[in-house]
């Protein structure tokens, strides 16, 4: 191992001097130098001996078509050649590869080791796994301890196709396509179960209204779900928003529910796919075979062992019922029924998207940050539910091109970033003040009063709906779009009223209470401290 990673570091530092340096282009020429030796030994029987004349001409009849031009002469590639033929092609990618956050290799090797067992059930025949180099830690592995089925795995790009097919190419049970999961395909097959883990977050430029969302893991969901036979399951990881986002992704929920079964939904832990994404994720088992009931849970690692712990199980009918399969609610004892039992003549459950605007603040680059007439509302003003606010940085910008972002008298401002969630009502506004792209604004009716939501996003019914709309695990990262999802108890606004001026006076006698205590805990300690030296 060792040896074969200086070997590698030697043939990088002979691309870097052709100012060759990307691991893209690094993997690729690693795979023409293979790709190469092997149809030298299949028409010579031995590289020990190498023409170099002839080895040029088998690169380029060999490797040109699905790697492109080689970037050199015949001597460069005869050196590039005996620096590389006998590197471990797998090992220098995964080497070459390492603490990517492109998404070319991102399954750490328990994960793909939990995918190994499901394909061991007696009835799977038949496995596809899209984009299959993201599971290269243990994907070899998954292939021979699993010689009784037939695989089908698939790049979107060619150089990863062709290291696919050169990796896998004396496995008579393996077959590698290459085509894009993001876009319409023509697939006509059918499986026993499929295995993805797509891109999280993009939005593939293609002209087609085929797909219920624009979004790639909604998109590669839909098309995954079409290639399952009657008896199919596919296992998919998928970022948190695809389990609560409103819009598309809403209808994209309700049509899997409506035609297949989810069978679990795990939370996977902390950190699983860094350094690719630090998003919560999950693993959602979805079946064409009928299931009566949906397991929710959470993954352990154990032993080097990735182990399915189930929480609770819930019926099926429970989570076509709802618009949203946010674990937290779902794992949480009645909370969500909790929430409707709220609700009573005089009080209604509404969703914030329907009595307020919600926006994100401005990005502000720290070069921006310059003396100004306009001040920028950051996480660290808010303190205690309060703005403060001296010490704000300010910004030297016309104020037209920013207006969008002006805070105004009523406005609830929430942090949708970092590790703390805090808010705050604007009482006052002293000077011209943007919110920052670390703040979602709420711009509400008339209707509702700004410190009664306040006051509910604090409870703890409130700061737990909160957290089932992060998007991260240790770093908070919350979409206004998705915060309008979240559902609160409303009251007329004379019962608001009521319950804001309660808080206010008990929060008022708190501080005075304290700030007593305070004074006394001081005046008495210099007294103790003053009877030391008398």
């Amino acid at each position: 191992m060792a040896q074969n990673m200086e070997t590698l570091f030697y043939f990088k530092d002979l691309l870097k001097q052709r100012d060759i340096i990307e691991r893209e282009q690094i993997a690729s020429e690693l795979l023409r130098i293979h790709m190469t030796r092997k149809a030298y030994e299949q028409k010579y029987q031995s590289v020990e001996s190498v023409d170099e004349k002839a080895l040029y001409k088998l690169m380029k009849e060999n490797t040109e078509g699905p790697l492109g031009y080689f970037p050199g002469d015949q001597t460069w590639f005869f050196e590039l050649f005996q620096a590389g033929k006998e590197i471990n092609f797998i090992q220098a990618l995964t080497e070459i590869y390492q603490k990517d956050r492109s998404g070319i290799i991102v399954s750490p090797d328990y994960l793909v080791g939990y995918f190994a067992k499901s394909a061991m059930a007696g009835h799977i025949e038949a496995v596809f796994i899209p984009e299959a180099h993201k599971h290269l830690h243990g994907l070899t592995e998954l292939i021979e301890t699993n010689l009784d089925k037939n695989f089908v795995l698939s790049a979107e790009q060619k150089w990863l196709a062709e290291g696919l097919k050169f990796i896998f190419e004396p496995y008579n049970h393996v077959e590698v396509l290459h085509f894009s999961l993001y876009t319409p395909f023509p697939l006509n097959r059918e499986f026993d179960l499929i295995i993805a883990l797509p891109a999280f977050g993009l939005k593939p430029d293609i002209d087609t209204d085929r797909f219920i969302t624009r979004e790639s893991e909604g998109i590669a969901a839909e098309h995954l779900l079409e290639w399952l036979n009657e008896y199919g399951e596919l296992q998919i990881v998928v970022p948190a928003r695809f389990t609560f986002s409103g819009g598309t992704f809403a209808k994209l929920r309700a049509w899997i529910v409506q035609h297949f079964y989810i069978k679990s939904i795990f939370t996977l832990p902390e950190g699983t796919l860094r350094p690719y994404t630090g998003m919560k994720t999950y693993l959602i088992t979805i079946s064409c075979h009928p299931v009566d009931s949906v397991r929710l849970g959470e993954f352990e690692l154990k032993k080097g062992q990735f182990l399915p712990h189930v929480q609770k199980e819930i019926f099926r009918e429970e989570l076509q019922e709802r618009e949203d399969w946010r674990m937290e609610l779902l794992l949480a004892d009645d909370r969500d029924h909790l929430l409707h039992g709220l609700a009573r003549p005089g009080r209604s459950i509404v969703k914030l998207k329907e009595i307020a605007e919600l926006f994100r603040g401005k990005s502000i680059m720290k070069s921006h940050i310059q003396p100004g007439e306009i001040s920028v509302l950051n996480i660290s003003n808010i303190e205690e539910g309060e703005i403060i606010w001296d010490g704000m940085d300010t910004i030297d910008e016309e104020y037209r091109k920013v207006r969008r972002y002006e805070l105004e008298r009523g406005d609830l401002v929430i942090t949708c970033r970092g590790t703390v969630n805090k808010a705050a009502v604007v009482r006052e506004l002293p000077k011209k003040v943007i919110a920052s792209a670390n703040i979602i604004v709420v711009r509400f009716s008339k209707k509702v009063m700004s410190e009664y939501v306040k006051i509910f996003l604090e409870s703890p019914l409130g700061t737990q709906l909160i957290k089932t709309f992060q998007r991260g695990t240790t770093v908070m990262n919350i979409n206004p779009a998705d915060l309008g999802e979240m559902e609160i108890p409303l009251p007329d606004l004379e019962e608001q009223q009521k319950l804001v001026e309660e808080y206010q006076q008990e929060h008022q006698l708190y501080l005075e209470t304290v700030r007593k205590a305070q004074e006394r805990w001081q005046k008495n300690r210099r007294q103790i401290y003053d009877q030391l030296f008398d």
